[in-house]
């Protein structure tokens, strides 16, 4: 099926250049936001083969975010070591710094970097101290010069979205001023693309900005592109999230320019084979004795992550004696949780950021200007929670206008009132919390598994809090 598509593109493109000669074809494989997700590694090794039969001398590049979501990786003794040699393994040539990289820290991301037999780029990242992450890199292929530049994504705070100690020994421009400083390689290299872990959105701003870009690999907001998107004459991928998807791109080079490109997204989730010695790897990695522990039983089939983000919320809310608890959707990462045995490896999964969980004493009005300036970062609702329910007013174009909150007892949230709140240390740092003013709890995930130790049946099917 690969090889029939291809071979239509190939067509397509020799039929509208049947004049040529000077013909020189460019394949790339890419992906982002893997999010450490080993278990698709066998499937994405036999298609990469497949495709390499067919292309043998494609490239594979990453758009950043490689960890943070799977336990096995993010756990690992040496964590992203699982990832980072399985990408070795399939031969990698580039990948993008994402937000995510740097969940170890900068100690953590120069192990990485230092086990990896490819190359990262970030243009817009300065280290304090040496490590091997260069702003771009050119590679010479079929006698044409190919330049990479690598671009990661800045929030208003002036770092990634990544918890705040983790930017010690770093710090980061916005993208966009620091590409001018690189545009003068178009005149050095044949084709010139971004590796950029900015989002869609941010993509497309900079293919405007800058169209001298050919392609932006890109990732950050787990979009899937599935047919060629252009924005003027610079093409933009990307692949969803957690290597369910791969793209391929082609680049026909006639000439001395690109004449014709085009890109198509291919499932690894659905591939029907699998590399078994890319299989063994996996299975060797998972083989620890801490990700099989059982820790809990889930009574029913728990099928959305609201329900999820309800016993992760009455989690930090009895083990803090909190009168309300809050969590951002954006830290669970399980859409559903099946009935039986809970193991220690489901808890990581759904919870891997090792947030420690942080108590205050804040008014009602505190808490709804926490909720509204959430709503700035999301469309959807941007909180679960723990002793109340959320009633969400929407317009007729679905936009939230506005916010009440009923606690247990029926009554509305007091604004004037004061209220002892549990939230994450992300959520801490995100929405202007004062470190110190907090009291500081143990990590969310070990407080979880502490609190099935006390409750080891639950059941959480249906549970909404949300209306």
């Amino acid at each position: 099926m690969l090889a029939i598509i291809f071979a239509v593109l190939l067509l397509f493109a020799h039929s509208a250049n049947a004049q040529q000669t000077d013909e020189k074809v460019l394949y790339v494989v890419s992906v982002n936001d893997m999010h450490g997700n080993i278990d698709n590694f066998p499937q994405f090794a036999a298609l990469l083969d497949t495709l390499r039969k067919q292309y043998p001398d494609l490239l594979l590049i990453s758009a950043g975010d490689n960890r943070t979501g799977h336990p096995v990786n993010d756990r690992y003794p040496k964590p992203s070591y699982p990832i980072t040699q399985l990408m070795n393994e399939v031969h990698f040539d580039l990948s993008a710094l994402g937000n995510h990289e740097f969940d170890i820290g900068v100690d953590g991301l120069r192990n990485v970097v230092d086990w990896s037999n490819f190359d990262y780029v970030c243009a817009n990242a300065y280290f304090d101290d040496s490590i091997n992450i260069k702003p771009y890199k050119i590679i010479n292929y079929k006698g044409l010069k190919i330049g990479f530049i690598g671009g990661i994504q800045v929030g208003e705070n002036g770092i990634p979205d990544f918890h705040p100690k983790y930017a010690q020994g770093v710090s980061f421009k916005p993208i966009e001023d620091v590409l001018p400083e690189y545009m003068s390689l178009r005149n050095e290299c044949d084709m010139l693309f971004l590796i950029s872990h900015c989002g869609l959105e941010a993509d497309i701003e900079i293919a405007k900005k800058f169209p001298q870009f050919d392609a932006i690999f890109g990732g950050h907001s787990h979009k899937k592109i599935e047919r060629t998107k252009l924005i003027g004459n610079t093409m933009i991928t990307q692949s969803g999230k957690n290597l369910n998807y791969l793209t391929v791109s082609v680049f026909y080079f006639t000439n001395g320019k690109i004449d014709y490109k085009a890109q198509q997204v291919f499932s690894v989730k659905d591939f029907a084979k699998k590399d078994e010695r890319i299989q063994k790897m996996v299975d060797e990695f998972g083989s620890l004795e801490i990700f099989s522990k059982v820790v809990g039983h889930n009574d029913a089939d728990i099928d959305s992550k609201e329900s999820l983000g309800c016993f992760m919320t009455d989690v930090m809310r009895e083990a803090t004696k909190s009168d309300l608890a809050f969590q951002n959707p954006g830290g669970v990462r399980l859409g559903k949780l099946p009935e039986g045995q809970i193991t220690a490896k489901d808890i990581y999964t759904m919870d891997p950021f090792n947030n420690t969980i942080m108590k205050y004493k804040v008014s009602g009005q505190k808490i709804m200007d926490m909720l509204e300036m959430a709503c700035y970062k999301t469309e959807d609702f941007p909180m679960f929670c723990s002793g109340c329910t959320c009633i969400i007013h929407r317009n007729e174009y679905e936009e939230i206008e506005s916010i009440e909150i009923l606690l247990d007892n029926g009554t509305p949230l007091n604004l004037k009132a004061k209220y002892t709140i549990a939230i994450n240390s992300y959520m801490s740092s995100v929405y202007g919390f004062d470190r110190h003013k907090g009291k500081v709890f143990p990590h969310s995930n070990e407080m979880t598994i502490d609190f099935l130790k006390k409750h080891p049946h639950i059941n959480y099917a249906g549970i909404t809090r949300l209306k």
